[in-house]
């Protein structure tokens, strides 16, 4: 059994569409746990509606928290979750009938090779598209610099895992703890997890059509463009990221450094550590020897220089 975990908010305008989606997967051992985040559209009717047509495929998880972001909401719904394996589906999105068998099918044979006590992360590929589901010619390497990078230095710095794309098992997800607010994605905290304690594992195959829209709140953006490398070069908040960066990883070590295996915990103490060194290029050295960097030149050099 699969729970898929759909977290909403003001989501009305495809919410339906999303739900039919994943309905049709070729694939149907599956269940659908849905939590509102409090909307104030219509989304709270519709997958009421939803869950009474079909009550053996749809559950409305009411908890009366108010989560204020999707991690949140997401975190709240993992709690949820009792099946072997869980994915994590947006409200706006479109999946393809065989992502569910295509990304199980993966994660079977990982499991087989190491063990259902291993925490493992398989995560797919999509295919942006606009509010009607026409092709946007954006793909997904537009939405990655470089090849993915899934070791856990890198991903201390940058997420390259899409929640909605991601499926784990039980051994991964019983391990995610509860929420934190210096948790930044509960995709990157788990792909933290999967890289540092398991397998983390990327699929080449499209298994979604991914939406784009001015209500994204975390949308596929071209960071290939020669605009956006210098925005974000520019960009003050890169800074102050990379406070947040380190706030995620001492409560990473505060959780699972007894766990971990020691090449990353000695990792994770040597990223941690950083600001504890008085001069830049002392902590510039410690970046570049350890690799904690961003995945293409440009906004590698912005790290080194606000560090």
């Amino acid at each position: 059994m699969i729970d898929v975990l759909l977290a909403t908010y003001n989501g009305e305008r495809y919410i339906e569409e999303q739900i039919e989606s994943i309905l049709a997967q070729t694939y149907q051992d599956f269940r659908i746990l849905i939590r509102d985040d409090g909307s104030t559209d219509g989304t709270v009717p519709i997958i009421e509606r939803y869950a009474t047509k079909y009550p053996e495929k749809i559950v409305i998880i009411k908890d009366g928290k108010k989560g204020g972001s999707a991690a949140k909401n997401f975190f709240h719904l993992i709690g949820a979750a009792e099946s072997d394996y869980v994915m994590f589906s947006d409200q706006d999105d479109y999946w393809l009938p065989d992502k569910i068998a295509v990304t199980y099918r993966i994660m079977q044979k990982i499991e087989q090779k190491k063990g259902k006590n291993t925490p493992i992360l398989a995560f797919a590929t999509y295919k942006a598209v606009d509010g009607e589901l026409k092709d946007t010619g954006f793909n997904e390497k537009n939405n990655q610099i470089s090849a993915f990078k899934l070791d856990f230095n890198h991903l201390l710095v940058q997420n390259y895992v899409t929640g909605c794309l991601t499926m784990v098992n039980k051994a991964l997800y019983t391990k995610c703890g509860d929420f934190d607010d210096r948790i930044l994605m509960h995709d990157w905290w788990m792909a933290l997890l999967a890289s540092s304690c398991g397998v983390i594992y990327h699929i080449p195959d499209v298994v979604m059509l991914y939406r784009q829209h001015g209500d994204n709140e975390v949308g596929a953006v071209d960071v290939k463009s020669l605009r956006y490398r210098i925005d974000k070069f520019l960009d003050k908040k890169t800074s102050s990221m990379q406070y947040l960066y380190l706030d995620q990883a001492k409560l990473f070590m505060k959780r699972y450094g007894r766990i971990m295996p020691v090449e990353e915990y000695n990792s994770l103490k040597t990223f941690i550590s950083i600001y504890s060194y008085k001069f830049k290029i002392k902590r510039m050295h410690v970046l570049l020897k350890g690799k904690y960097l961003k995945g293409d030149i440009v906004r590698a050099i912005g790290q080194l220089w606000y560090i």
